[in-house]
């Protein structure tokens, strides 16, 4: 199974950072005057964070930017599990940095990624 964004290949490695610190339910606890407890429970299906950190090469580091030009518009992210998650930027949507520093650096060139999205459904 491959890791993609839209028609993008990822590298299959990346660590998704942020995989368990969101929760499906939103809780809001708040005194009452009489000093007992107010527990309100939402549930959240969406707003899911969703932070991959890995190495690729330049080419996919241009290839991501071009789909992060885009205003407003939704992916499909494919990780391992072939689970297909829609998921819009969570902007700045890709940062990129190069693990060598060149003046005129090629395709084929590594680079540190990390992508910040965020899952709509």
């Amino acid at each position: 199974m491959n890791v993609t964004l839209n028609s993008v290949l990822l590298p299959d490695d990346l660590v998704w950072r942020d995989e368990f610190d969101w929760a499906p339910v939103e809780q809001v606890v708040a005194p009452t005057l009489s000093g007992a407890l107010l527990v309100e429970e939402t549930e959240r299906p969406e707003g899911r964070p969703i932070t991959l950190m890995g190495h690729c090469t330049r080419a996919t580091v241009q290839s991501l930017k071009v789909l992060e030009a885009q205003v407003a518009q939704t992916l499909t992210l494919t990780l391992l599990d072939g689970v297909g998650r829609t998921v819009i930027w969570r902007r700045p949507g890709v940062v990129a940095t190069p693990l060598i520093e060149m003046a005129d650096p090629e395709a084929g060139s590594p680079y540190a990624l990390t992508l910040n999205l965020t899952e709509v459904s």
